[in-house]
């Protein structure tokens, strides 16, 4: 939140407390930043599955996940929007630019990129040898190793299936990365 946005609620919140205006002007404050948060997830969305190099950003995950194996880099979350955590500044540039709202990363090896406080979507990479995937989770392996979920796929399956489409539309041979 702005310095500025800050005030102007404290301000408005100490005018009208008295009468109760208070707490619906933060309630009113909150949704207006939440819609904003939703649009900017929204837009980011399409970058994450269409424009990236996917092929670059799991290796870049698996370079997080042998940090954490040689003992490097704790197991853990890593906040990078707002007030990024110091151990994120060794992650490859492919995740950062991503501007992804925390990578978790698991002592297993598991890398999850969290992209959105509010409807939950992302990326999750998974060493050669890991048993699991999130294809039970309504996910969409984007290339091996790598796995795109989203958990709006569970309430709106319709959704996931307009994904996979323009995903095998995206397939082309002289395109590295782009599954």
């Amino acid at each position: 939140m702005k310095k500025r946005d800050k005030w102007i609620l404290i301000l408005s919140i100490v005018v009208c407390s008295g009468s109760g205006l208070g707490v619906l002007m933060y309630l009113g404050y909150f949704a207006v930043s939440a819609m904003r948060d939703l649009d900017r997830m929204e837009a980011r969305r399409p970058t994450l599955l269409y424009e990236t190099d996917h092929r670059a950003l799991l290796k870049a995950c698996k370079e997080i996940s042998k940090l954490v194996a040689a003992g490097r880099l704790e197991p853990g979350e890593y906040q990078i929007q707002g007030n990024p955590d110091p151990e994120s500044k060794q992650f490859a540039q492919v995740i950062l630019d991503l501007d992804p709202l925390r990578v978790d990363v698991e002592p297993d090896g598991q890398v999850d990129i969290i992209m959105s406080p509010v409807v939950m979507y992302g990326v999750s990479a998974f060493p050669e040898d890991y048993e699991r995937s999130r294809s039970g989770e309504g996910g969409i392996e984007l290339i091996d190793g790598l796995w795109y979920y989203d958990e709006d796929f569970l309430r709106h399956p319709e959704h996931k299936k307009e994904v996979e489409e323009l995903l095998k539309k995206r397939k082309r041979p002289h395109s590295p990365g782009v599954p």
